[in-house]
């Protein structure tokens, strides 16, 4: 897939400057185009474009997310509008934006933010153009993990966040924030995209969803391992599961990664084990279990390649050498 065709279509809605360099740059050493073909190569040329895109709505909604997770009064406000970029996805209104300005005029004020309509125009695309090449059924089982990921995962996190950037101790245990990420991770939405079936399909389905479970928080387990630097020392945010084991179980940072690299392998595991209960004659199930393999080796190796998580501080040294986009905010135009 040419990166430079999403490219076309974040300037065409508007979601970044032609003439803003810095974040052209910034998407592309972030290698979703890479990512996107690592975890679903049988995917035709017109779901990995959207797929990509997706991807790309994702990434410039957490980050506008992220800017304004300051204190509860910007919460309601940015949770609306999040909300409301998610109610996009499953609307053809063509007073939308009109909607989104009225919206926003009713809420609390909050400084420096606006509805960005990049994001709602991208958002109106993407749908058009995933229900062109997706069955129906699989494109609202995804939707409703991008609503998981966007607006249910960040009400229950958004609290917490608050609570710990206050100084607070670790507000959960182990296993409860175990849940918070599996709902909190975008993995779940990238995976339903990537295999372009539905699982409902499937007699296998609920196996299937517990095979879900396992790919989602592996994908959450890695990216609190590689974030850790960007998120305890750039960021200040403890929210990572990492320093959750380091606070709650009294452990020093390598010993608290070593467990969380050995709870990834152990989703791993269980989703060997899990799939071994599956119908090896049911092609669709096979398909889906195929696409979650597929993303666990592509995610890792997509990590090791992309700027997202690089610095040349990282406690990984393989995130050493890799050219950094954390200076370089994919957030849209402003």
């Amino acid at each position: 897939i040419n990166l430079e065709s999403v490219l076309n279509v974040l300037e065409d809605t508007g979601v970044i400057s032609s003439h803003n360099k810095k974040k052209h740059q910034a998407w592309r050493s972030l290698k979703i185009d890479m990512l996107a073909s690592l975890t679903s190569p049988r995917s035709t040329a017109d779901q990995l474009h959207c797929y990509i895109l997706w991807m790309a709505l994702v990434y410039t909604i957490d980050d506008i997310r992220d800017r304004f997770i300051i204190d509860d009064e910007n919460s309601i406000s940015n949770h609306a509008l999040v909300q409301r970029y998610v109610e996009i996805v499953r609307d053809t209104n063509d007073d939308i934006l009109a909607l989104v300005d009225s919206e926003a005029e009713e809420l609390p004020p909050l400084k420096h933010f606006k509805p960005n309509h990049g994001v709602v125009r991208l958002a109106r695309y993407l749908r058009e153009k995933s229900l062109a090449c997706l069955c129906r059924r699989a494109y609202n089982e995804f939707v409703e993990h991008l609503d998981d990921h966007l607006r249910k995962g960040a009400t229950l996190c958004t609290p917490h966040i608050f609570a710990m950037k206050a100084g607070k101790p670790f507000p959960l245990s182990i296993e409860d924030f175990e849940e918070l990420r599996r709902k909190d991770s975008a993995a779940g939405m990238c995976v339903h995209m990537a295999g372009t079936v539905a699982y409902n399909t499937s007699g296998e389905v609920e196996i299937l969803k517990r095979c879900l479970d396992q790919v989602t928080l592996h994908a959450a387990l890695l990216n609190d391992i590689f974030s850790y630097e960007k998120q305890i020392y750039r960021e200040k945010d403890r929210f990572n599961y990492v320093c959750a084991v380091e606070e709650l179980r009294h452990l020093s940072f390598d010993q608290a990664a070593h467990l969380t690299v050995e709870r990834a392998n152990e989703c791993l595991a269980e989703h060997d084990r899990l799939s071994a209960l599956v119908d090896p004659d049911d092609a669709d199930a096979q398909h889906i279990l195929d696409t979650h393999r597929r993303w666990f080796s592509g995610h890792v190796a997509w990590v090791k390649e992309c700027g997202r998580y690089s610095s040349k501080t990282s406690p990984f040294v393989f995130l050493r050498t890799v050219k950094s986009t954390m200076d370089n905010p994919l957030s849209p135009e402003d």
